[in-house]
């Protein structure tokens, strides 16, 4: 099938040049020109036709602060990935990027020998040797996998139990309740079922999310259940790959409206997940059935916020002594949703959470695990990093995978997703 761009609006551009303001990347380099030109400015003089010069629009992060702040509704954005995919389609992707973009067809294999791939992933000599032959930064510390999945989790542990949850920040360890989850059937004890989009990476690598996800969810009277998907394709997206991306995207879409048809909600947990499903199927790909789909799903914590607005949110919350910080990731603020986990995590009584003041964690998805970016993206996270330091948490929380390994990278504090948190906060009886 031939890909169709979406229509750009670059003529509405006032050249305000707002976007340069905001942009990460333009701060740190003076090899990318910043939004306005490498977007609008330059978009009038590309053709379709001709061979692209443009070899700077790789640097673009893809942050979507400059659509954010655009006050003539420029999709700045769209402008860069289409115009990156141009010119990687001519250049040619090398191996990385296919590895990078592909892990959810070996996700499973570094799951089941999670052991031994942990140990490879680790060793310092490994490391060099991908850094010369791939160019992924040898500095950059690869995603351990877990086993077993969240989804062979969730299938072992269909049935209840009175285990009450272990306090991740008592243990120091990704403790669960085994209340609130399963597949419920019809005829369970909770009110209703719930779709849950989990996506590749708490597949795999960051299984306790999804166990908290799964928790909160019963806790509130929802039973989950997981209807069939795919890696999402952001990581592909990002990459400029459009023709992957959407090939990943009409399977799910096809699978979720499904469950949207038969009268399910679906939440996801993963910010970039979630905004791709929400508006890069649609505005981006066009694919059909996508708008219907978006019109039903929902962030956990956008969800768990209108539970509370109707009186329906458990907040029989124990008092949880803690000090940490959340960082508002890129993808949450283009869905313009507000913050609401920041809003629920304050509920719990003795938490102190501190809004962190600062803009894209700089990682970017596969971005920032390229040797020829590294510096760009440390760079970029250093504003974060500092922030951080000033407020002195003893834990950081994000909504974000990709934010959450880059603030570990920068920091070296414990950083988890808010639903964690939330999770140890319930009183199971």
């Amino acid at each position: 099938m031939e890909m169709t761009w979406p229509k750009n609006n670059v003529d509405v551009c006032i050249r305000c040049a707002a976007c340069m303001a905001v942009c990460p990347v333009l701060r740190v380099t003076p090899l990318f020109p910043g939004p306005k030109q490498a977007g609008p400015g330059a978009e009038r003089f590309r053709r379709l036709e001709g061979i692209s010069t443009d070899e700077w629009i790789d640097l673009c992060i893809g942050c979507h602060l400059c659509d954010m702040v655009c006050s003539s509704g420029v999709t700045i954005s769209d402008l860069n990935l289409i115009a990156k995919a141009k010119y990687l389609d001519e250049k040619g992707r090398p191996l990385r990027d296919w590895l990078l973009t592909h892990v959810y067809l070996y996700g499973w294999l570094g799951s089941l020998l999670s052991p031994l791939v942990n140990l490879i992933l680790r060793n310092p000599f490994v490391k060099r040797v991908m850094e010369a032959i791939l160019r992924i930064e040898r500095r950059r510390e690869l995603p351990g996998y877990e086993s077993p999945t969240f989804r062979q989790w969730f299938r072992k542990h269909q049935a209840q139990s009175s285990t009450p949850p272990s306090p991740l920040l008592a243990t120091g360890q990704a403790g669960f309740s085994k209340r609130g989850m399963g597949e419920f059937e019809p005829g369970s004890q909770h009110r209703k079922k719930i779709a849950y989009f989990y996506g590749c990476y708490t597949n795999t690598n960051e299984v306790d999310v999804g166990k908290a996800t799964v928790q909160v969810l019963g806790a509130n009277g929802f039973g989950a259940f997981l209807p069939p998907q795919k890696c999402c394709g952001i990581p592909m997206l990002g990459n400029g790959n459009f023709k992957g991306a959407r090939r990943l995207g009409v399977w799910n879409v096809s699978s979720l409206l499904n469950t949207v048809r038969s009268g399910l909600e679906v939440v996801f947990s993963s910010t970039s997940c979630g905004y791709m499903i929400k508006h890069e199927y649609n505005r981006l790909l066009g694919i059909s059935g996508s708008e219907k789909v978006a019109e039903h799903t929902s962030d956990i914590f956008e969800f768990l916020s209108h539970l509370k607005e109707s009186g329906d949110l458990n907040t029989h919350f124990r008092e949880l002594p803690l000090k940490a910080a959340y960082f508002a990731p890129c993808h949450l603020k283009s869905l313009g949703i507000g913050l609401p986990a920041l809003e629920i995590l304050r509920l719990i009584p003795g938490a102190q959470i501190d809004n962190i003041e600062a803009d894209c964690c700089g990682l970017g998805g596969t971005f920032g695990f390229k040797k020829e970016k590294y510096g760009v993206s440390e760079e970029i996270g250093r504003d974060l990093a500092e922030a951080i330091d000033r407020l002195k948490p003893k834990v950081v929380l994000t909504d974000c995978e990709a934010c959450r390994m880059q603030i570990r990278h920068l920091t070296g504090l414990k950083v988890l997703h808010p639903i964690q948190i939330l999770r140890d906060a319930l009183q199971f009886p």
